[in-house]
């Protein structure tokens, strides 16, 4: 059976992709929980941020690893946080706090219209190559943030996707993960392993 390491720490990214991937006949491994080491995203793009992390713990433990790159791009603060979005206000800020200063930014302004993006890579630390795909999900930020308890994360609460009238996490994981960046990345990402892994699967 393929394995592949999901290169994050991020518990909450590793719930989603586990879910948006288990129709695949694969082995998801999670990150050890007293793995230590962090790559320094400092890349100038999302690709070049997955690709650091997917390539750095695909060495490290010799085997495929799938990586994302994430951010929220708000069009009426120059498409900020964009891709520091989990670094703005510092990485030790919680996301209610940035939520907030988010929203503080916004207030009065009548242009809520914002976006997320993904891109993910999947690295094959033997061959040296790695496969790229991208997903965004239109929408718009939220006067006040609406959550719902253990649903979502980030800035899950203050993004309404379009056509929809619920935040992602009031929505729920059944709905988000049809519609979101994330979902939308990895299912093109599946396509990839099942033409490239096709017959390790059977």
């Amino acid at each position: 059976m393929i394995k592949i390491l999901i290169a994050t720490k991020n518990k909450g990214k590793i719930k989603e992709i586990r879910e948006i991937l288990k129709t695949l006949p694969i082995k998801i491994i999670a990150l050890p929980e007293d793995e230590e080491d962090t790559v320094k995203e400092d890349g100038e793009t999302y690709l070049e941020n997955a690709l650091k992390k997917a390539q750095y713990y695909a060495n490290k433990y010799k085997l495929p690893a799938l990586s994302d790159d994430s951010g929220l791009e708000i069009d009426a603060l120059n498409g900020a946080p964009g891709i520091n979005s989990a670094r703005f206000l510092g990485e030790k800020t919680s996301f209610d706090e940035k939520m907030k200063k988010i929203l503080e930014m916004l207030k009065d302004n009548p242009n809520r219209k914002a976006r997320f993006k993904t891109v993910a890579v999947l690295y094959l630390p033997r061959e040296k190559r790695y496969f790229t795909t991208e997903g965004t999900v239109e929408g718009e930020i939220l006067e006040a943030p609406e959550k719902k308890e253990g649903s979502g994360f980030g800035y899950d609460p203050v993004f309404k996707p379009v056509g929809f009238n619920k935040s992602f996490s009031v929505l729920g994981k059944e709905v988000k993960n049809k519609i979101s960046h994330r979902s939308k990345a990895l299912d093109k990402m599946k396509e990839i392993i099942e033409e490239n892994f096709g017959e390790a699967m059977k």
